[in-house]
């Protein structure tokens, strides 16, 4: 019953609205993001897209501003802008071309907001108690629930 409280009270606050933020695509803006272990959700509009885990907040914001480094800026990508001439596919090894870098930068700028909270203990839990909460036809993540 104290764990499913504490999940709770994690999950309220991570998902405050107060909590929520625009990102800014440079390194400065992440260098101010904790290195502390956390949960972080992007959400487009009012509806959660996106929710992660980490053992550095910090690192995975510098994470998001490379193609090769996270899964939001591929979903997207892929997602958003594949029609557009001369896409190709990011992978963990090759980014996109510089044309839908920038509109996948633009994208998450002015379509997303972010909300992060410091969690040392529950991490797993709590992302997988959000990730359960996200609509399909909107999620960014590419995995589900792990076991």
């Amino acid at each position: 019953m104290e764990t499913e409280q504490y999940l709770k009270n994690l999950k309220k606050s991570l998902l405050s609205k107060n909590n929520f933020k625009k990102v800014i695509m440079t390194r400065e803006w992440a260098s101010k993001v904790p290195s502390s272990a956390g949960v972080y959700v992007f959400k487009d509009a009012e509806k959660i897209v996106y929710v992660g885990e980490t053992g550095n907040l910090r690192g995975r914001m510098k994470d998001l501003l490379d193609s090769r480094h996270h899964t939001v800026r591929r979903t997207i990508g892929e997602r958003f802008y594949r029609s557009i001439p001369g896409f190709q596919k990011a992978t963990n090894k090759i980014k996109f071309p510089d044309n839908i870098e920038l509109l996948v930068n633009d994208h998450i700028c002015t379509k997303l907001s972010l909300a992060y909270l410091e969690v040392k203990l529950g991490r797993k839990e709590l992302e997988e108690e959000i990730h359960c909460m996200i609509d399909i036809t909107v999620r960014l993540n590419k995995r589900g629930k792990r076991k």
